[in-house]
């Protein structure tokens, strides 16, 4: 082989080396040391997960579970990080961790099997699950083990409330709201015989409004439904999601816990109960 055709072929194996390795992403981490900020989505209509409160200043548990764990990003790397908190909604949520909008999204979000092929989860913070809330006058008569035929029932589309209760009562007059407070002020104003969502989070309304727990119930009492709360986190982070996960089962998080929803001293005391009679305690 002539010199000439050795160089060339040294270029070529230069070249290909050089655009065939595939390039090494930033991962979360890396990306948070070095700009020196953390960007996290939490909404402001997930009472008592993410809301604005009577002062105006945003709140819920979800932001206080992101603060704890800024301040454990701050331990790990050993220097101040700016902590932003980006609003997302229903609809935002996932693009806004896809595009790397923000770095974590805590909310009232399920878990979901097909929610798993675009993001990827946390361990779960909290379980709840769909019930109806009715007034505590109409409890009783309240059938939902039938068909619940031409009863006017609010509901908020694009959740997985929607995705699940419509097909157990094809028959009822399904209303669509666009939040949990259109839907008991409705209820209210009997516009809508009861309103369908994940029981804490109708829970957190009626104590948000300053609504008497006593005149409405939660049906039944065990949910229909199992929904397993989660962090959405980008996916192919396994350190990013195996920090949030440590801090999320230490007991920081459980502090926050009983912080919001001990049932004796909690802001939303919430427990799933056995008892099928209708009412809270």
């Amino acid at each position: 082989m002539t010199s000439k055709k050795i160089v060339i072929v040294l270029i070529s194996l230069i070249l290909t080396n050089c655009f065939s390795r595939p390039v090494l992403a930033e991962t979360v981490l890396e990306k948070i040391k070095r700009t020196g900020e953390m960007n996290a989505g939490v909404r402001k209509d997930a009472i008592p997960f993410g809301y604005v409160d009577e002062r105006g200043e945003w709140t819920g548990y979800s932001i206080d579970l992101i603060r704890l764990i800024h301040q454990q990003v701050e331990k790990e790397l050993k220097k101040p990080i700016q902590l932003n908190l980006r609003e997302a909604t229903i609809d935002s949520r996932f693009p806004l961790v896809q595009k790397g909008t923000v770095d974590i999204m805590c909310g009232a979000t399920t878990i979901t099997q097909t929610r798993l092929k675009s993001v990827d989860f946390s361990v779960p913070f909290f379980m709840t699950g769909a019930q109806f809330l009715v007034k505590i006058e109409d409890a009783r008569a309240f059938d939902y083990n039938g068909t619940l035929k031409n009863i006017p029932i609010a509901f908020i589309p694009g959740t997985t409330t929607q995705e699940i209760i419509p097909q157990i009562y094809p028959f009822a007059q399904w209303k669509n709201i666009k939040s949990r407070r259109e839907g008991v002020e409705k209820l209210k104003k009997r516009e809508v015989k009861a309103v369908v969502s994940d029981g804490i989070l109708l829970l957190g309304e009626i104590v948000q409004q300053g609504n008497n727990l006593k005149d409405f119930a939660l049906m039944p009492r065990q949910p229909m439904t199992t929904e397993l709360y989660g962090c959405i986190l980008p996916q192919n982070n396994p350190d990013w999601k195996q920090f949030v996960d440590l801090t999320i089962v230490a007991p920081g998080n459980r502090t926050l816990q009983e912080k919001w929803f001990s049932i004796k001293t909690g802001k939303f005391p919430y427990l799933i109960p056995s008892n099928p009679e209708p009412g809270f305690d």
